[in-house]
């Protein structure tokens, strides 16, 4: 019924960034998902992300649409946080002990890729579609 409504007002349910969150290891814990635009605290700022969330995972992936968004340059980093503590937890040596990932499916060198690497253009009104495999080590 809601969808009806929606439609018959003229609202696009299909505007916005798409993201999917694929390859997660388990639906235990929750995946942090942060939208940055123009580089500003990508990936280690979450704070500075134009859009963030945390969601629920279902048969090892989680989905989110995020709307009302400029057109520009943007980049995601997700984190599927097992232990929900909100943070990448590593061991002695640095290496992430949770799972990971950025837009394009970039990965740094020593550490994470820059966010030229990790952009896309999205357009408004249009729908952008971005997924995201899981990374673990």
């Amino acid at each position: 019924m809601t969808v009806l409504i929606l439609l018959s007002f003229g609202y696009k349910i299909n505007e916005g960034i798409r993201i999917s969150v694929t390859n997660v290891r388990s639906d235990r814990g929750t995946v942090l998902v942060s939208l940055f635009k123009d580089g500003v605290g990508f990936p280690d700022n979450p704070e500075k992300a134009v859009k963030r969330i945390k969601l629920s995972l279902s048969s090892n992936k989680a989905e989110v649409l995020f709307t009302n968004l400029t057109a520009g340059t943007y980049a995601v980093a997700i984190l599927h946080d097992e232990n929900n503590d909100q943070k990448l937890n590593k061991n002695i040596l640095g290496i992430p002990k949770e799972g990971f990932g950025f837009s394009n499916n970039v990965m740094g060198t020593f550490g994470p890729p820059s966010f030229t690497k990790a952009s896309f253009q999205h357009q408004q009104g249009q729908l952008t579609q971005v997924t995201i495999r899981t990374k673990y080590f």
